[in-house]
């Protein structure tokens, strides 16, 4: 009987670390995300604003092709100023987007993480299919930026490491279980010899995982060298927030 009670114990005393844990990590990746979005409101009301400002100046001359500025020579810097405008409000919105993904807000985190792949696929080159159920009521709303995260961490690092030239994301929603599947073709690695490739860098392992942490996700990673590389997480829905 006392041998019972101190195991009760010590599996309670444990079960209160592991909450007392996961409410930590959930606070700060909270407070990342939140200064995350005061940055991207920031850049895009302030910073690209002023950007659309001189772009718009710089157009405005360049349309009068203001006879003093064609006299003085002044024409091509003019032009020069329109294009390195237009290039840094560009760089602007994508970084805002980045730190904040407007679509996620907008139309809902399916649409966003729709988003967020043809995105990469455009940018690294790598061929992405997809098959995607319809989450947008899955997870709290306070919640879904650390799957749109998980999704979007794991792409940055294929694209960065695995070498791949194909790549299959699958989300599969069935009663209170959602199933993410992100496959590659490329290099692959062995997991746990700390090495830099397949989802390590950036946020890497330990970000995804705890990320997955906080959703109620279960994380796997199935690699080898030279056999492409395939994580998988499992959420039980019961375990965030939802019945």
């Amino acid at each position: 009987m006392l041998v019972w009670a101190a195991w009760r114990y010590r599996v309670s005393q444990l079960e209160r670390e592991q909450a007392v844990q996961q409410a930590f990590s959930r606070q700060l990746i909270a407070s990342q995300e939140n200064e995350r979005q005061r940055i991207a409101v920031e850049l895009h009301d302030t910073l690209g604003q002023r950007l659309v400002v001189v772009k718009n100046l710089a157009l405005f001359y360049l349309r009068r092709q203001d006879q003093a500025a064609i006299a003085g020579g002044a024409l091509n810097e003019i032009e020069e100023i329109s294009s390195e405008a237009s290039v840094a409000l560009n760089e602007t919105r994508e970084i805002a987007y980045n730190l904040r993904p407007f679509l996620l807000d907008r139309l809902g985190l399916t649409a966003a993480i729709e988003g967020v792949l043809k995105t990469a696929a455009t940018a690294s080159g790598i061929r992405i299919s997809q098959q995607l159920d319809n989450i947008d009521d899955v997870f709290p709303e306070e919640l879904r930026i650390n799957f749109y995260r998980i999704v979007q961490e794991c792409l940055n690092n294929m694209a960065k490491h695995a070498q791949a030239t194909e790549a299959h994301v699958r989300i599969e929603r069935r009663g209170a279980r959602v199933a993410l599947t992100i496959r590659d073709n490329g290099r692959g690695f062995t997991p746990g010899n700390g090495s830099s490739d397949g989802v390590h860098g950036g946020l890497g392992l330990i970000g995804i995982a705890e990320r997955a942490h906080v959703l109620g996700g279960e994380l796997t990673i199935r690699s080898a060298p030279g056999r492409g590389t395939a994580v998988g997480i499992e959420f039980h829905l019961e375990g965030n927030g939802r019945a």
